[in-house]
């Protein structure tokens, strides 16, 4: 195990990275809270009210307040805990250690309605949770390059955020099983500059993609009849490392994506709670190198509650301008996040992450969720992006951090 230089902690602030599109809307159960939870809720409210009256060490009607603020929280987030969508644990994770800011921000148009129930952020990270409802004949749905938008600007200095060019947000959801008209989903924003202030109040512009219920059904069969194509070539030819879908099935698809219908502008805006915003980050130095190519290269880290950012740097002049060293890098040696899981076992961090270089260093800001957790270490596998091997590991031992 490697030791650490060990730098001062620091508040730090949110945004940032793109994962891939999913290619459809999901359908995941959804379990309603019983009508057990409230009459439970009631009778400790009344059982509460009567304590303020008898007893002389009776609590403030603020903690009452306080006390039930927190409990519309939990109800308000419980359809996003198990979010079968990309950055699921990331979003679990965040609603487990309280970092999401609370939001109940609702706009109605034509036949839709929005709510945002949630905001997660780091400077280099935007989520919001939200849940959209529209007419039960239709069916939210996302069928690539078609799917649903986002553009969020800062509403006091006009600055764009996020749009379909630049930063652009990864908006996707699943219905409740038989709800297809129903969607609790998450819109993340990975910024590839990071944000050192968080903006005062926030402004979006959301644009929903639905088809008709029955279309749906359409797409979905044709969808099984191509998967199954496929699965057919692959077992012919298991060498094959891709298969053409039939021009009939994929004529029939097309033209069943041309259905779909997006909503207009569901426009929403909300004030960001700068305690929110700030989060503490860690700034570690390894004293192992990487070895690339027989360069001796320098790891620098900062972990955040949501975000793990790599700096490689090196004391050579104009080593991060060698177009050939750079592409060995990238290719021969990207990072791969491991968490030390308690029992001497490593498991990885699923998520996305971005890459940028400058003539100085190259960063890389992955996605994460593992920091208020507080494992003993982490391991960065450096690997060979092609042959999918390892090219080196280092351990960041963080117990005494």
């Amino acid at each position: 195990m490697i030791r650490m230089k060990r730098n001062e902690m620091k508040i730090s602030h949110a945004a940032q990275m793109k994962p891939v599109q999913e290619p459809k809307q999901g359908s995941a159960p959804h379990k309603r809270r019983s009508s057990r939870t409230k009459l439970s809720a009631t009778i400790i409210a009344a059982m509460t009210t009567t304590a303020l009256v008898l007893s002389p060490f009776a609590v403030t009607g603020q903690a009452l307040t306080a006390s039930a603020a927190a409990a519309n929280q939990a109800a308000a987030l419980a359809p996003f805990e198990k979010l079968e969508i990309q950055n699921k644990e990331q979003i679990q994770y965040a609603i487990k250690h309280n970092l999401v800011q609370p939001l109940n921000t609702v706009v109605k148009k034509d036949g839709y309605q929005l709510a945002l129930k949630g905001f997660i952020a780091d400077k280099y990270n935007m989520i919001i949770l939200f849940t959209a409802q529209t007419d039960s004949k239709r069916a939210f749905t996302i069928q690539p390059p078609v799917g649903h938008e986002l553009t969020l600007t800062d509403a006091i200095t006009g600055k764009v955020i996020s749009t379909r060019k630049m930063n652009d947000a990864n908006v996707l959801g699943v219905s409740p099983a038989k709800q297809n008209n129903i969607m609790h989903g998450a819109a993340v924003i990975r910024l590839t500059t990071p944000l050192s202030t968080a903006p005062q109040k926030v402004a979006g512009e959301f644009v929903l993609t639905s088809l008709s219920g029955s279309e749906l059904k359409q797409v979905e069969a044709v969808q099984a009849q191509m998967l199954e194509e496929t699965r057919k070539a692959f077992a012919a030819n298991p060498k094959a490392t891709s298969f053409k879908t039939s021009p009939a099935l994929l004529k029939k698809y097309e033209a069943l994506k041309g259905k779909i219908k997006k909503s207009p502008p569901l426009k929403v805006a909300f004030e960001i709670n700068p305690k929110v915003w700030e989060q503490k980050s860690q700034m570690l130095s390894p004293e192992e190198t990487l070895d690339v190519a027989g360069h001796k290269i320098k790891i620098n880290l900062e972990l955040t509650p949501l975000s793990t950012i790599i700096k490689l740097s090196s004391d050579e002049q104009g080593l991060f301008k060698d177009k050939a060293f750079l592409k060995t890098l990238n290719w021969e040696y990207y990072p791969n996040i491991m968490v030390e899981s308690g029992n001497g076992e490593y498991t990885p961090q699923l998520g996305g992450s971005n890459y940028s270089s400058t003539d100085q260093e190259v960063t890389f800001v992955a996605e994460s969720y593992f920091q208020m957790n507080q494992p003993k270490s982490i391991r960065i596998d450096f690997k060979d992006v092609m042959k999918r091997t390892v090219s080196q590991q280092v351990i960041v031992d963080l117990s005494n951090q």
